[in-house]
């Protein structure tokens, strides 16, 4: 046993302990593989999102309608993309409240949302409707009669409305909400964007039906919309224009969505010519003729939003 003799302590003129005893009272540094001076990385906290979603919600959320799958029958795929938002929604609100900061600091914060969700809405509608039209004009494109009618149909525009809105609130956040985020924080937006809408098209080749010209439009679309999100601010509008673009491609126009044809729909639409101009069992995200419908709403969000916009929210202070 050391004497004081042999192992003094020393302090220094303002009565702060040196020495030993300073090295036993100073605080552990965090590691700095996990932990910046922000706090964890994010790296980490994307891998955690990612983990919580891919190994928990999701499990979870196929587990809950396993034993409904029979009742619930084509519409199993909606209810599952709900409560995929629902759980989507929760690991951000968890991660959200981890990082001290608010629920909608990750894209669901905006000064005029209605105005940029409705200007979402009609850029998809039109920027779909214009290229069927030139399809049509030289001759790759019917838009058919029409499918359904009466109390039918009002039903399943009622039902398509509020599937369609749940695949387009899924989708951005789980994507371009906490994710692309968080992956900014660490290495910048465009990186970050390039990343995300890479994972993005991976997730679409689950889908069948997909072809790899499908797969590349997929991640333009992610590029596109990551470049509204970079102009305006927020999500509303990438939600929108999703929303709408899935709802009329499926629901309006009934043809492929990502190798997807619902037995739901309004007209019945028919291609006819090469896979490369109509996009074949893919729908239009398939034809090559996608790139310049994307292309052209980026042209358009560039003149209509000038100026970058996107910011990083800070933590909150909670004392």
């Amino acid at each position: 046993m050391q004497d004081a003799e042999n192992n003094p302590v020393v302090n220094d003129p303002s009565g702060t302990p040196t020495g030993p005893e300073k090295l036993l009272r100073q605080p552990s540094k965090p590691n700095p593989v996990l932990f910046n001076e922000q706090g964890m990385r994010s790296g980490w906290r994307f891998l955690l999102f990612l983990v919580l979603v891919r190994f928990v919600v999701i499990p979870l959320v196929f587990k809950a309608l396993r034993p409904f799958r029979h009742a619930l029958g084509s519409h199993g795929g909606d209810f599952a993309e709900f409560l995929l938002m629902l759980g989507v929604w929760a690991t951000t609100y968890i991660m959200a409240r981890l990082e001290r900061r608010s629920f909608f600091a990750y894209g669901l914060r905006d000064s005029l949302p209605l105005r940029h969700f409705l200007s979402g809405i009609t850029t998809g509608f039109a920027a779909l409707t214009l290229m069927l039209l030139a399809l049509h004009l030289f001759h790759y494109f019917d838009f058919g009669p029409q499918h359904m009618r009466g109390l039918a149909l009002w039903r399943a525009t009622l039902a398509n409305l509020l599937a369609f809105a749940a695949v387009a609130l899924f989708e951005e956040t789980a994507f371009r909400g906490y994710p692309l985020h968080t992956l900014t924080d660490g290495i910048g937006f465009w990186p970050a964007a390039v990343l995300i809408s890479l994972l993005f098209a991976y997730v679409h080749t689950q889908n069948p039906g997909e072809a790899p010209m499908g797969i590349a439009a997929v991640f333009a679309f992610g590029m596109m919309l990551a470049f509204s999100l970079w102009r305006i601010g927020s999500l509303l509008w990438a939600i929108g224009f999703h929303f709408m673009w899935d709802f009329s491609e499926t629901f309006i126009y009934g043809v492929p969505d990502s190798g997807f044809v619902s037995p739901e729909h309004l007209l019945t639409a028919k291609f006819s010519g090469p896979a490369w101009i109509t996009g074949g069992t893919v729908g239009p995200e398939g034809s090559v003729f996608i790139f310049l419908v994307l292309a052209a709403v980026a042209i358009i969000l560039h003149l209509a939003y000038p100026a970058r916009t996107f910011r990083l929210m800070p933590p909150e202070n909670r004392g």
